[in-house]
């Protein structure tokens, strides 16, 4: 009998932005299946605060890290620390986000610049340099965090689409890349999961009837639903699986009128 297992026990799994939202979320469903963990965010207090409640928890190892994920030297310090410790990156999920809520004739360079490093060049950093071990090891699982913005439009937020948009390009690229190695490479696209991001904005009852109304489940997604299809891509089963995107969106792809 073939049977699902999301079991990581004895795999290491490193998650930026790992300190809060999607990215505590995750980092807390593959703790419950027994992954060990790095996390790592830019705070330092938010960072050890996350590590700590998670490993008391669920009883697995953990490691908090500070790294500018948009700075090589940081990224490979904070790879060189992980590796250091563990001995080994099974799972690299690339979380990292922020953004601008400003229309392209109100941003500034500097903003975007700030936008397509934290959101996609970091990606491209952490990938290069966790990638370099998971291919000498001949293993590894790499899931991206992009967006239903990534496909779709937004009233503002102009870099933000676009930055997540070639976070689904280089899952692509680095899938395809990477296929014989060992390593699948994938991306999952959330719709609107109240982060801290997002949490001001939602808090306007109109822009949240707005989202609820377009969405066809009528409703905002809950983090831990999101934790299950990134399980499922780190999991031995998808081992076939490389160079996707799933989105978790209630059905908003899929909607037109």
């Amino acid at each position: 009998m073939i049977k699902a297992n999301f079991d990581l026990s004895g795999k290491v799994a490193l998650v930026t932005g790992g300190g809060r939202g999607i990215g505590r979320a995750l980092a807390e469903g593959l703790a419950s299946v027994g992954a060990s963990l790095v996390v790592v965010a830019r705070t330092e207090e938010e960072v050890r605060k996350a590590a700590d409640e998670i490993a008391q928890e669920t009883g697995v190892e953990t490691l908090p890290l500070v790294c500018d994920v948009t700075n090589s030297t940081s990224v490979k310090e904070t790879v060189a620390k992980a590796l250091a410790r563990f001995g080994k990156l099974d799972i690299l999920i690339n979380n990292a986000g922020t953004s601008v809520r400003k229309t392209a004739l109100e941003l500034s360079e500097e903003e975007w610049d700030k936008v397509m490093d934290v959101n996609f060049k970091s990606v491209f950093l952490m990938s290069r340099e966790v990638g370099r071990h998971m291919v000498e090891q001949n293993y590894g699982r790499i899931v991206n965090v992009a967006s239903v913005a990534s496909s779709l439009t937004l009233a503002s937020g102009t870099p933000y689409g676009p930055s997540k948009a070639g976070v689904v390009q280089l899952t692509k690229q680095l899938a395809n890349e990477w296929a014989t190695k060992g390593v699948t490479v994938n991306a999952i696209s959330p719709w609107f999961f109240k982060t801290s991001l997002n949490a001001q904005a939602l808090e306007n009852n109109d822009f949240r009837s707005l989202l609820e109304r377009r969405t066809p489940m009528r409703r905002l997604g809950q983090l831990e639903e999101l934790v299950a299809p990134t399980l499922m891509f780190c999991s031995e089963g998808a081992s076939y699986i490389t160079g996707q995107n799933l989105f978790i969106d209630g059905g908003v792809t899929s909607y037109a009128f």
